[in-house]
């Protein structure tokens, strides 16, 4: 028995010191034909540089090709799918901001006084003073799809029963939407959160000229 065992450890200690050689050859032994299977899937030389290349359009400025990075990380979304520089560019100058119930300065943000701001700087378009007031106008096409949403819809909030429309939030993409709360202030948010999935009341679009 004596002479068995130290004969053990010697084969122990020789499969042990051969495996992390035997690890580190193994990979070594695999060769690939990188064109062939390039030409097998059909990719073309460089083929992925110019796919990023394609969502960068030419002449962006440093600060346009900032928030079109943030903002697709933000969202979830490809780089080419962010083009609303204006729209983008102005919510980001007041993410952040703490939350608040009348105006927007860099200490507090009510929502409905940003969104008007938000809508007369990049798309022209001059919104009622309340929620409800922007709700119930004329010139806004209201739906309850989500599947519909598109970017800068309204998604309007109902908070109690004694008040139908308490607030807006704004729809951006990939079920992201621009809100504020009394937690966190104003950020991007998803929109399947329960705390917004229980609010939520309808959605709404401004009309085109020739729908109103």
């Amino acid at each position: 028995m004596k002479k068995i065992l130290p004969l053990a450890l010697i084969l122990l200690v020789v499969v042990a010191c051969g495996i992390p050689k035997y690890i580190e050859e193994v990979p070594l032994k695999l060769k690939f034909d990188e064109q062939k299977i390039k030409k097998t899937l059909g990719i073309k030389e460089n083929q992925n540089n110019q796919r990023l290349a394609d969502q960068y359009e030419e002449g962006l400025t440093d600060e346009q090709i900032r928030v079109k990075e943030k903002y697709a990380v933000l969202l979830s979304v490809r780089p080419d799918e962010i083009k609303h520089y204006d729209f983008y560019e102005y919510i980001d100058k007041w993410i952040g901001t703490p939350y608040g119930t009348r105006s927007f300065s860099k200490d507090s943000l009510a929502m409905v006084p940003f969104v008007q701001a938000l809508y007369s700087k990049t798309y022209k378009k001059s919104l009622p003073k309340t929620a409800l007031g922007i709700f119930k106008s004329k010139d806004i096409e209201l739906f309850l799809s989500r599947v519909d949403l598109e970017e800068g819809d309204f998604i309007f909030l109902r908070y109690n029963k004694d008040n139908p429309i308490s607030d807006v939030a704004i729809y951006l993409k990939n079920d992201r939407i621009l809100a504020t709360t009394k937690s966190s202030g104003l950020r991007v948010y998803n929109f399947n959160d329960d705390y917004f999935q229980t609010r939520y009341f309808a959605s709404g679009r401004i009309k085109e000229e020739d729908e109103k």
